[in-house]
């Protein structure tokens, strides 16, 4: 019973986080707007069909603030809100992160320790995604005059990165895993050492008589005080 309580009070938590509102969708409307027109800063060749798509999506927003319809109204907000943050759009701001995905992934993937195999793969990877991001500044820097060569432009341009970005991971993961299982095996032999030196260690300890107290040593079968069998551990 009280699980099933606890249950519903987060789900009841999770839907009314979850829930949208007018408030909700207007802060996500300034974060969006925001976002387009730093785009036009980061890619001036596309300054104008972003303009275009800001001026759709104005004008979607404006209709959807001055309906009384609530609920009506969260929709077509939403709705607005999705007008900038699709297509093209969504692609220049994923571009924009994998540019900076790309040079933080280099520097860890310079900081690693691969062995011979794995120091071509390694270097290679890198190159690809440098050679990727300079591509990508040029084929970004054509002139844009349709939502249509927008589209396309920017999901070549990110399907590239993509692809450069998967293969730098995969020579991440693999020069990780192999020095994961590299440090496994070396502690399982530390631990295994460990143990044969305290084996050692307890098979030259003296045998102590349990009648007289005598020690006496491990080789020994009678103590060489009293005559008594000795009691091996």
């Amino acid at each position: 019973m009280k699980k099933t309580t606890i249950f519903l009070i987060l789900s009841i938590l999770l839907f009314t986080s979850c829930k949208k509102t007018a408030e909700s969708e207007k802060k996500s409307w300034d974060l969006n707007l925001r976002e387009a027109n730093e785009l036009k800063y980061e890619y001036p060749s596309f300054t104008n069909v972003i303009n275009d798509q800001i001026k759709i999506a104005e004008t979607s927003m404006n209709e959807a603030l001055v309906m009384t319809d609530e609920k009506l109204k969260i929709s077509k907000m939403s709705d607005s809100n999705y007008l900038l943050n699709t297509g093209f759009l969504r692609n220049l701001k994923e571009i924009k992160s994998l540019k900076y995905s790309i040079r933080t992934k280099s520097t860890e993937a310079r900081d690693l320790k691969p062995d011979y195999n794995e120091m071509y793969s390694r270097n290679q990877a890198i190159s690809d995604c440098e050679r990727a991001v300079y591509d990508s500044d040029v084929k970004l820097r054509n002139v844009i005059t349709s939502r249509t060569d927008a589209d396309s432009l920017s999901g070549l341009v990110l399907s590239d990165l993509r692809n450069a970005v998967s293969n730098l991971d995969i020579i991440i993961n693999r020069v990780k895993e192999r020095e994961r299982l590299e440090k496994e095996k070396a502690d399982k032999l530390a631990a295994n050492k460990a143990a044969e030196i305290k084996k050692a260690a307890d098979a030259a300890q003296p045998v102590k008589c349990s009648y007289c107290g005598e020690l006496n040593l491990t080789t020994a079968i009678k103590c060489k005080a009293c005559g008594a069998p000795l009691a091996k551990k």
